[in-house]
């Protein structure tokens, strides 16, 4: 059994004393339902590829560009303590908006090609930097309904101050603002690595196109700590993987044969293991999407 970063911390603070400031460089393999793999696979469920739709019947050389926007839920004092094993509270309460570039391609008659990017733009102390892709295929059930099947994956990074947050540091010595005595704001990175499958089902006959999908997700997650605090360098890296289902329901508009509108629902089930809690429960990650888009071609 590997040592946690909290007992590798106590260690250090007794043993340390006035010495000059140690290192903490551990890795940690954390069960999935743990607090930090929790809030790990939390926000990456925000930039999973969904479909925000049946896949379409571009054909060969057919190409969308769109804007994909999203509300980022901001989260209580009770999932914020997701540090030490649910019991440190973190930063992670940054934005309130995510948004990202998507696009499509037409491979065939029936196969397209979904790209998203998320580019390194910083916001409220937060910098994403995320690539996605995806490819579908439509099948016809009626001439008014469609199922559509879709597999996906995702890399990037979430890079911000999620352990020693810049309010923390400028409280100084004040142990209600500052209880971990951070010294600098940290320079976190959450990385991931997601593969997805989508099956969605959708009327497309009219301009009000509404849908439902079920998709299942293969989440390889790691959080790089960089932090400085109580005269401790934390370079613990935490890693963690696992299986999360999610869910999609929304309308699509399609005034013209260019332009698209669509609004949606998505709900990911996650679990958590917490400290205060006697068992394992659900805790799930729930917001809305939007995407506007054009066809070039």
């Amino acid at each position: 059994m590997r040592t946690t970063g909290a007992v590798a911390l106590a260690v250090v603070l007794l043993a340390g004393g006035a010495r000059a400031q140690e290192t903490i460089k551990l890795t940690e393999e954390l069960d999935f339902d743990r607090p930090e793999s929790w809030g790990m696979k939390y926000f990456a469920s925000l930039g999973l590829l969904t479909g925000m739709g049946v896949p379409e019947r571009l054909g060969a050389g057919g190409v969308v560009l769109g804007f994909e926007g999203g509300l980022v839920p901001q989260l209580d004092e009770e999932q914020r303590r997701i540090g030490f094993n649910g019991t440190k509270l973190e930063d992670v309460n940054k934005t309130r908006f995510f948004g990202r570039l998507r696009g499509a391609i037409g491979l065939s008659e029936h196969y397209s090609l979904d790209l998203a990017w998320t580019p390194p733009l910083e916001v409220g102390g937060a910098k994403p930097h995320l690539f996605a892709v995806g490819i579908g295929r439509p099948f016809d059930l009626s001439p008014a309904w469609r199922l559509g099947v879709r597999a996906y994956g995702q890399i990037g990074s979430i890079e911000g101050d999620i352990t020693c947050s810049a309010d923390e540091v400028a409280a100084g010595p004040d142990p209600d603002r500052n209880p971990f005595a951070c010294e600098a704001p940290s320079t976190d990175s959450l990385k991931q690595g997601i593969l997805g499958a989508e099956v969605s089902v959708g009327y497309v006959a009219g301009r009000w196109r509404p849908y439902f999908g079920v998709a299942v997700n293969y989440m390889d997650l790691e959080f790089q700590v960089d932090a400085r605090y109580s005269g401790v360098v934390d370079r613990t890296l935490q890693l963690t993987d696992g299986v999360t289902a999610s869910i999609t329901t929304g309308l699509g508009f399609v005034p013209s044969d260019r332009w698209s509108f669509s609004l949606e629902l998505f709900y990911s089930r996650l679990t958590v293991d917490r400290p205060a809690s006697p068992s394992t429960r659900t805790d799930g990650f729930l917001h809305g999407r939007f995407l506007v888009a054009y066809r070039v071609r």
